[in-house]
């Protein structure tokens, strides 16, 4: 009975560590010069969803879901991911750009807000930074697969 019950234990404990170690790349801690971007965890992912959600007044979905666009609501791109600094605050909104070559780049979040639509719905952002702007930012290093 104590020996199930230990084994029971071990397992729970098992399980938990490993939720606790699983990983997401769509929220990623800054990287250190010259190194790839480093994946947070998920529960990580999520605090971090739902805060930058509700700073950009959408839900988590409509952040995942969200498109870049310009004040006339020309399409720039996708929101691809959330970067995080040390302290687990959002510092960037990776923007997978329109045009050829999936390329994305780092937007810092002085430079991107929440756009109401003709609803007031907040469901996309926006920058004031134009495409040839945003294009001349440097490309984005994807986290290392984990």
């Amino acid at each position: 009975m104590i020996r199930t019950a230990l084994l029971s234990a071990a397992a729970v404990s098992l399980l938990a560590v490993a939720a606790c170690s699983d990983t997401t790349d769509d929220v990623v801690q800054a990287p250190a010069p010259g190194a790839a971007p480093a994946p947070v965890t998920e529960a990580q992912a999520e605090t971090a969803q739902a805060t930058a959600a509700l700073a950009f007044g959408m839900t988590r979905q409509e952040l995942g879901d969200a498109d870049l666009v310009s004040a006339n609501y020309t399409d720039l791109g996708d929101v691809d991911t959330l970067v995080l600094d040390a302290n687990g605050a959002l510092t960037h909104v990776v923007i997978e750009l329109e045009g050829p070559g999936d390329r994305k780049v780092a937007l810092p979040m002085d430079q991107v807000r929440g756009i109401a639509h003709d609803d007031g719905k907040f469901t996309d952002v926006t920058t004031d930074l134009g495409a040839a702007q945003l294009a001349a930012l440097p490309e984005w290093t994807p986290a290392p697969a984990g």
